[in-house]
C-alpha cells in the first residue's frame, strides 16, 4: 500500500483531531483557534486536492485508491475509497468550506460556543461521506455532518433561530429514520452494505424480494 493509499483517511482524522484541540483549548483562546481551524480547513482543501491528482494521474477513468482502517477483507470490514468523483466532492468541501470560515471569522464565529469544533466534525462527517464504500458508514458520517449541523443551526440566539432550528432537527431526524429502515432492508434482502457488493448482488435478487 502506497503512502497515497495512507492519505485517504487525512481528511477524517485531521478535523477529528482538530475539533478535539478546538475543545481543549476552550472558549478563551477563540483568535487561537480561529486560526487553527482555517489552518486545518486549507489543509485539508490541500489533501483533497492531493487526492484527486493522484487518482487523475493513475490514467483510468475508473481508477481508485482505497484504504482499510481496520484491515479488514472487502466486504466485511469498513473501506474508505477515493476515486475522481469523491476525490472532486471533496475539493469542492474544502473549498466552500473555507470560504464560509472566512466570512464566519467576521463575527459569526463569536456568537455562541465551540464553533469552531462543531466546524471541523460537520468537515470530518462531510469527507467521510464521500469516501466511504458502505450504506451503514454512510449513514454514520451523514449523522455525524448532522449533528455538527444542529449545533451550528442554533448557534447564537433568537427566537427566530431556535425555531428554525428545531424544525430543521424534525425534518432530518425523520429523514435519517428513513434511511436506516432503508438500509436494515436491503441488509436484509442482500446481506451486505458495501457498495460494489450490492452492484453485484442486486440484480441477483429474486423478483418477489424487490417487491
Amino acid at each position: 500500500m502506497s503512502w497515497m493509499n495512507q492519505l485517504i483517511i487525512a481528511p477524517i482524522l485531521l478535523p477529528l483531531l482538530t475539533a478535539g484541540l478546538m475543545l481543549w483549548l476552550g472558549e478563551k483562546h477563540r483568535p487561537l483557534k480561529g486560526r487553527i481551524n482555517l489552518f486545518s480547513s486549507v489543509l485539508g482543501l490541500g489533501i483533497s486536492v492531493a487526492l484527486l491528482v493522484w487518482v487523475q494521474q493513475t490514467g483510468s477513468s475508473g481508477s481508485i485508491g482505497v484504504y482499510l482502517p481496520g484491515n479488514w477483507g472487502v466486504p466485511f470490514g469498513i473501506v474508505l475509497v477515493v476515486d475522481h468523483l469523491s476525490a472532486l466532492m471533496m475539493v469542492l468541501t474544502g473549498i466552500v468550506g473555507v470560504c464560509a470560515l472566512v466570512f464566519a471569522l467576521a463575527r459569526w464565529d463569536r456568537a455562541g460556543a465551540s464553533f469552531h469544533a462543531l466546524f471541523q466534525i460537520q468537515l470530518m462527517g462531510l469527507y467521510g461521506a464521500f469516501l466511504t464504500a458502505d450504506l451503514f458508514n454512510l449513514f454514520v458520517f451523514f449523522e455525524v455532518l448532522l449533528a455538527a449541523s444542529y449545533g451550528l443551526m442554533l448557534h447564537g440566539s433568537g427566537r427566530a433561530r431556535v425555531s428554525a432550528g428545531l424544525h430543521y432537527i424534525s425534518i432530518n431526524l425523520l429523514a435519517s429514520s428513513l434511511f436506516l429502515i432503508g438500509a436494515a432492508l436491503i441488509y436484509g434482502v442482500t446481506g451486505t452494505l458495501n457498495f460494489a457488493d450490492l452492484a453485484i448482488k442486486i440484480p441477483q435478487v429474486a423478483e418477489s424480494d424487490l417487491g
